[in-house]
């Protein structure tokens, strides 16, 4: 797979597979790989990364657990040991756990983290591996380094310093993801160097652990064209993928007031025009979509897997070229949505992404994105056929 036919599968789809909805590229020039020279493909395809992926194909985040305010802990979401067993018993390989280790650190220079966050990370790897699944750690809502990756270099580094001792002599079926949707100032470019140094440093005490990175803007699929790794057969690339955004966060207080409009159902169009009371007149890009939405046939509908299919097929494309594995870090849909249009996104998009061979984790197990009903003790309707259906 050469670079033009990456940068064809790029020109084919609008990206804006993150938290944030962005502009879609409006030419050729944007979407091509800004250092193609720079950015070498690995030699090898049958790669350490490539084993360890296979442990990862199917898994869930514990979203609003371990990456709220130390002061939430316990009064948002929680876990038990027995879910661990309830995950993989449902079909997950793996769970992804979100993890503000920064609200944990002491002073400069040393940045020690408080042995509270260790234990509580230690619960879940521990009953995460002794059940079956493998674990992906990461850092979540660094918000200092979003805002000064130069500024908060150090304590990044000393973090990752300090998990990487703590950790070194876990099974390999425990991985490191270096930082969660860097975004704002921490773009790709201004990344790649810091990743370089955090993987040289993990290296020194887990020499073969397998370590994941995202590019910025979120994750965002379009960042790829800027991520630069220095050559490692143990890493791999996670990306995140919310489209269509304004079905999947519909009603959702934390987007800016960019999703204001429920009712919106997967795939569309609905059988009776969308209405809304919200004034779009001022939201240009979403009084758009919903025109779409209400107007076009479903293979052409921006709800539904038009949003998102060509997308992960450049994902697989960027990953044969490349040969750095691929995981969907985050996905999902909000519980704003009815449960049968959930239902029809979880089940079109786990289908495409394994079409593509694409690892994924949805967003979440049991908060806002929810599988698992906590009150009842079982799956969400249609959700465990959706995600482990034939």
């Amino acid at each position: 797979m050469n670079i033009k036919i990456i940068s064809a599968l790029l020109l084919s789809a609008t990206f804006h597979c993150t938290y944030l909805v962005a502009a879609p590229a409006s030419d050729q020039s944007t979407l091509m790989p800004s250092n193609p020279q720079e950015m070498k493909p690995l030699p090898d395809g049958d790669s350490p990364a490539r084993h360890t992926a296979q442990w990862f194909k199917r898994g869930a985040n514990l979203g609003d657990y371990l990456e709220v305010q130390p002061s939430y802990f316990g009064h948002r979401i929680t876990v038990g040991a027995g879910e661990f067993a309830q995950m993989k018993n449902q079909g997950f390989d793996h769970v992804r756990v979100p993890i503000a280790w920064q609200d944990y650190t002491g002073p400069a220079p040393d940045f020690k983290l408080a042995p509270v966050i260790f234990e509580r990370v230690d619960f879940v790897v521990t009953n995460a591996l002794k059940n079956g699944l493998a674990v992906m750690i990461n850092i979540h809502h660094f918000d200092a380094l979003d805002k000064d990756p130069a500024g908060a270099s150090d304590e990044f580094l000393k973090i990752w310093e300090q998990i990487a001792s703590h950790y070194k002599t876990f099974p390999d079926q425990l991985v490191f993801e270096l930082d969660n949707e860097p975004h704002q100032n921490a773009t790709t470019v201004l990344m790649n160097p810091l990743y370089a140094r955090t993987i040289a440093e993990i290296r020194r005490t887990n020499l073969h652990r397998t370590i994941v990175v995202e590019p910025g803007e979120w994750g965002s699929i379009g960042e790829l064209k800027n991520l630069v790794l220095s050559p490692d057969s143990n890493v791999i690339v996670s990306v995140h993928c919310y489209d269509p955004f304004y079905f999947t966060h519909q009603g959702a207080t934390w987007t800016n007031g960019m999703t204001p409009v429920t009712g919106i159902i997967f795939p569309g169009p609905p059988s009776h025009p969308l209405m809304t009371d919200v004034d779009l007149s001022q939201r240009p890009a979403l009084l758009d979509w919903i025109k779409k939405y209400n107007t076009l046939p479903t293979a052409t509908n921006p709800s539904s897997q038009i949003a998102f299919k060509s997308k992960l097929k450049f994902l697989r494309a960027w990953s044969d070229y490349y040969r750095y594995p691929i995981h969907i870090g985050e996905f999902g849909a909000y519980t704003r949505a009815d449960e049968q249009s959930r239902v029809n996104f979880y089940s079109a998009f786990r289908r495409a992404a394994e079409a593509e061979k694409l690892g994924w984790a949805i967003w979440d197990w049991s908060s806002g994105f929810r599988y698992w009903d906590k009150m009842n003790n079982r799956p969400m309707p249609g959700m465990r056929q959706a995600l482990f259906g034939n």
